[in-house]
């Protein structure tokens, strides 16, 4: 069977507070081609919460089951991801998304919602988030989760890291103001390693 790319994230860290373990890298085997060029990254935008007064109701947080993207034409399943054995995996199909379980739900008044996909598949073609690294600040994210609830989010910045490096501990963060962050594979491919050189992570605020 060939490997599809982004098959796991090695945990390393805990999570301030909580104890959980945090993901330190995206890791791939496996590829079918580089993705779109990437453009250089904007400046990371300072996340922010959302004013007190933008919903009139609470609503308790949940579990995201899609992830809708309209800019990318994206519209994809989303499914909890695990540790297991200090390794986070993400879902086979190329084409749906995986949620990272012990990290913040979506509706949370503080911390992270992490979400990883593969950007593509040697064996299926391009992935879900294969033209992540097209989108743009100002671009819109909708997360639909278990309760039926639609939230929307803003992007704020778009960031590549060098995979040898890994991820900042502070992209999986407990504590903070709520936001999303999509992750994927990018940057330059390396044939030999089947990999490719970068994670590519896109920020998003409620809205």
């Amino acid at each position: 069977m060939v490997a599809a790319v982004g098959a796991a994230l090695v945990v390393a860290a805990a999570l301030a507070g909580q104890g959980r373990p945090a993901p330190s890298d995206f890791g791939s085997t496996g590829a079918l081609a580089p993705p779109p060029a990437t453009v250089a990254p904007p400046a990371v935008v300072p996340s922010s919460a959302p004013s007190a007064t933008v919903a009139p109701t609470a609503v308790a947080p949940a579990a995201p089951v899609r992830v809708d993207i309209p800019a990318l034409g994206v519209r994809a399943v989303v499914l909890p991801v695990h540790a297991v054995e200090g390794v986070l995996g993400v879902p086979a199909d190329p084409q749906q998304l995986g949620w990272w379980a012990d990290g913040a739900r979506v509706g949370a008044v503080t911390g992270t919602v992490a979400i990883d996909g593969h950007v593509d598949s040697a064996a299926t073609g391009a992935g879900a988030l294969f033209h992540l690294t097209d989108l743009r600040p100002g671009a819109v994210v909708r997360v639909t989760t278990t309760s039926g609830q639609v939230r929307s989010y803003v992007v704020t910045a778009r960031r590549s890291f060098l995979k040898r490096q890994g991820l900042p501990p502070d992209l999986f963060r407990a504590d903070g103001p709520p936001r999303l962050v999509l992750i994927t594979c990018g940057g330059p491919f390396d044939a030999t390693a089947r990999s490719y050189l970068d994670n590519v992570v896109v920020f998003a605020v409620p809205v």
